[in-house]
């Protein structure tokens, strides 16, 4: 008997202990199933129970959605690539497949992205995104090329593939992965370059008539009365206006088919540079009592081509004189900026203290043709809509970039160009 009671004894203890034991576990089971709401009045296990059957239900809807966005994703008529940590490509849809003329690759062997798309524009995008954990953008030519990824010998027909035009969008994601979505912009271009050469086939055919009629015209002034002479000066002057047009338009298309041959490169005073800019406006500022102010570095000599370059500060001065009031002040600050990475790039501001950009206009501001809302263009006869698009083609002719916004101080425009340190500074 007392055996047995022994016996029981130890049972029991082993039932409490072993009791407790499972009653730790579905604790902490629950407490893992925490996002589900309690239901007091079940047993612990009835609760185990009813909180695994709810996060099967929402695995069920969470894979549903999984899906569903992967069957978006195959469908949008974007291509899109997922890249690992190691640069390798995890995922892939068909319409990258098309655009990137990727023909090999296989989800289960993962394979370095550089060796199925031949592409440095793609790489230096993957790399930045990491590097900077930002969205980002870029437009650029994909050329293909005979790569790692055309194993049969005879598969050489991407030798004959053209060129295409194509956008992308870079997303960090968590790990070190980026996404990114490729836009094909090949039909776009298309378009614009046969608009573009419409348009200057139309001004080359404009040229030789137009600056016949400015002959006549001053030829005719000779022999027309005091009366006439004003409707033939006001002809005239239309005439002449038609021709700068003329001549902006085929020098748009000049620096844009041949950006960096068109340039003549030699060592510049920037300082030196801008003021004789300004002094070539000098005589129209002083009518309406504008003055310039420079701030900034007072001796940097950069490699650039001169006409240009004093033709970017021509146009971005008559353009804020033409728009600021009788007595502003327009301020160029010169500046030499170190990001993060330690680059250096040269900044040139241009401020002005006039009727500043219309918020809706500034997206547009530097496209050929674009004229503004008529409370920024106060003198709405004047110009030709080329100045600001020729401004940008000398840009980035230099391999800059330039931008437009309404200064938070003065309230005017406010150009920014910039310039990549190594890239225009003179060596000498």
């Amino acid at each position: 008997m007392l055996y047995f009671l022994c016996g029981l004894t130890v049972g029991l203890i082993l039932y409490v202990w072993k009791s407790y034991q499972i009653n730790v576990q579905l604790t902490e089971i629950l407490h893992l199933l925490s996002p589900f709401e309690a239901v007091d009045s079940l047993s612990k296990i009835a609760q185990v129970r009813r909180n695994v059957n709810l996060l099967n239900n929402q695995f069920y809807y969470t894979q549903l959605e999984l899906d569903l966005h992967h069957y978006l994703i195959k469908k949008i008529p974007l291509g899109y690539l997922r890249i690992d940590e190691e640069n390798r490509l995890i995922e892939c849809n068909e319409e990258a497949k098309i655009l990137l003329h990727i023909q090999r690759w296989n989800p289960e062997v993962l394979r370095l992205f550089l060796e199925l798309v031949r592409s440095y524009e793609l790489d230096q995008l993957i790399q930045q995104t990491r590097k900077t954990q930002q969205n980002l953008v870029i437009e650029w030519q994909f050329f293909p090329t005979t790569n790692y990824v055309l194993e049969d010998e005879n598969s050489l027909e991407i030798e004959n593939y053209k060129p295409i035009f194509l956008k992308a969008y870079s997303y960090p994601l968590p790990a070190e992965q980026v996404s990114i979505f490729i836009e094909n912009k090949q039909l776009i271009k298309e378009l614009s370059n046969r608009r573009d050469e419409a348009y200057s086939d139309l001004s080359h055919e404009l040229r030789t008539p137009l600056t016949s009629m400015s002959l006549l015209a001053e030829t005719l002034l000779k022999y027309t009365d005091d009366k006439g002479k004003i409707w033939m000066q006001q002809m005239s002057q239309e005439i002449n206006r038609l021709i700068d047009l003329v001549q902006n338009w085929l020098e748009i298309s000049t620096l844009e088919k041949n950006p960096y041959e068109t340039l003549k490169f030699q060592n510049l005073d920037l300082k030196q540079l801008i003021l004789s800019a300004w002094k070539s406006l000098k005589i129209l500022a002083d009518q309406q009592q504008i003055s310039l102010e420079y701030q900034g570095e007072e001796k940097i000599v950069i490699c650039a081509d001169l006409n240009r370059l004093t033709q970017v500060f021509v146009n971005l001065f008559d353009n804020s004189i033409k728009h600021s009031y009788s007595g502003d002040l327009i301020t160029v600050k010169v500046e030499i900026k170190e990001n993060s990475y330690n680059d250096k790039f040269l900044v040139i501001n241009v401020i002005d203290s006039g009727t500043g950009f219309n918020d809706n206009d500034l997206p547009y501001i530097f496209e050929r043709l674009y004229r503004g809302d008529k409370s920024r263009v106060r003198n709405a006869g004047d110009g030709s809509g080329l100045g600001l698009s020729i401004v940008k083609q000398i840009i980035e002719a230099h391999q800059g970039s330039i931008t437009a916004n309404n200064h938070p101080e003065t309230k005017g425009a406010w150009f920014k160009i910039v310039f990549a340190f190594n890239k225009l500074i003179s060596k000498n």
